[in-house]
């Protein structure tokens, strides 16, 4: 029951909120650095798109990930205090550095292959880390704190973007690859200091523990969380594509990797906390849902600008800065839609376990995307690739305004809509 759940005694919700910060910023950090700034530095040493597509396949562990977490899950709930999940993110947090330095002190840029092996070694280490904290946090806030919880997990994922994605490119392109490595390093030091209040003998664990097993099996025969698989497969189809393709579109159009590195961090992650405040208030007065739907709306508009640019049919001055820039704002808040949606249907005795699934789905269709879009872009151009994208959005929007109209309008609602288990 939704009463029974309260922050750890001894762990305060400033503290637990701390944690999530630094986790999600650095796991951010590491993703961003991925689907950002490798895919723009790559570029402009020449790789195709198809190449780079190719590469997003290093995030395969986030895609798996459901395979491991009920492994991590049943770890981090044993005890009765919150050391465990400190050793197991600490872990990560370290190795993550250990990798890092790999890839600083050697000439990793000119070797794809060894930066593909340290990637997915990232990756699979990040995962780790990502389901001891979304299954604490699932667990210790409150219902009425959730929303919280949730701008704090999209806001330290915008916060690691700048750094692994706007702060790497630019140090890459002014300095050096190792000066730009070191950075991220340091500031994974920095961000992994929270976790060590998980080591306090005075936390206790407070989330469910009444025998239960986590499994995949309790997770797929949960039609809440089937539903909502396909609700968020549907809704980032455009959105994972676009993003994939985004820092090769960028600098294919003329923006070299000094200000590309400028405007992902002050343009696209910056203005995406506006997104992150407009969504987190917004949701208090309308559903996640119908957020989730305005955004894609929106999403089509901004892939409809996108589209015009590809098949140069407008040349404003800016006028393409200006469009990367509202994308962020929008993708931002959608993602606060996404995930708060996201946290409400994994709500229960495997949290951690039904959170790693609709994660992997979300990288399972970026994974997907990002070979096809990038196949297309070097056999069809960018053109195709948008209009591809436009087409997805738009069926997921006309999809989620049609589906309360064609199921029952109470079962569907409270499962999936309201989001709601009923205890």
């Amino acid at each position: 029951m939704e009463s029974t759940i309260r922050n750890a005694p001894g762990f305060g919700l400033t503290s637990l909120l701390s944690v999530m910060a630094g986790v999600y910023t650095i796991q951010s950090l590491i993703g961003m650095f991925t689907l950002q700034g490798l895919p723009a530095v790559l570029r402009s040493e020449g790789l195709s798109t198809s190449q780079i597509g190719l590469f997003y396949i290093a995030m395969l562990p986030w895609a798996l990930k459901f395979l491991w977490s009920p492994y991590i899950e049943s770890l981090r709930k044993q005890g009765r205090t919150l050391k465990n999940h400190g050793y197991l993110i600490l872990f990560a947090q370290v190795m993550m550095l250990v990798v890092l330095g790999i890839l600083a002190l050697t000439s990793a840029l000119h070797q794809i292959t060894l930066i593909f092996a340290c990637v997915l070694v990232l990756a699979l280490l990040s995962t780790f880390a990502d389901i001891s904290t979304d299954g604490l946090a699932v667990d210790q806030l409150l219902k009425s704190q959730r929303r919280v919880g949730n701008v704090m997990q999209v806001g330290g994922a915008y916060l690691g973007a700048i750094f692994g994605g706007g702060v790497f490119i630019y140090l890459t392109g002014t300095m050096s690859w190792q000066i730009a490595i070191f950075v991220l390093m340091g500031l994974v030091v920095i961000m992994s200091l929270p976790t060590l209040k998980l080591l306090s003998k005075n936390t206790t664990q407070s989330g469910v523990s009444d025998g239960h097993i986590p499994s995949l099996k309790s997770a797929f025969l949960n039609p809440k969380i089937r539903q909502g698989l396909l609700l968020i497969a549907l809704c980032q189809l455009g959105t994972r594509g676009v993003l994939s393709m985004m820092m090769p579109f960028l600098y294919d159009r003329g923006i070299n990797l000094e200000n590309l590195g400028l405007l992902t961090a002050g343009g696209g992650a910056i203005t995406g906390f506006v997104g992150i405040v407009f969504s987190g208030w917004i949701i208090k007065h309308i559903s996640a849902i119908k957020m989730v739907t305005y955004c894609l709306l929106a999403e089509m508009i901004a892939y409809t600008g996108f589209f015009f640019y590809s098949a140069e049919l407008i040349h404003l001055s800016y006028g393409l800065e200006v469009l990367f820039v509202m994308n962020g704002v929008i993708f931002a808040a959608k993602f606060v839609a996404l995930y708060t949606l996201m946290m409400e249907w994994s709500y229960g005795k495997q949290a951690g376990v039904d959170f790693s699934c609709f994660q992997s789905m979300d990288m399972i269709v970026a994974i997907v995307m990002a070979v096809l879009c990038g196949w297309i872009i070097a056999n069809f151009g960018y053109e195709v690739h948008y209009t591809m994208a436009i087409i997805a959005t738009c069926l997921a929007a006309l999809t989620l305004h049609q589906s309360p109209r064609t199921r029952d309008q109470r079962s569907f609602n409270m499962s999936i809509f309201n989001a709601q288990e009923k205890k």
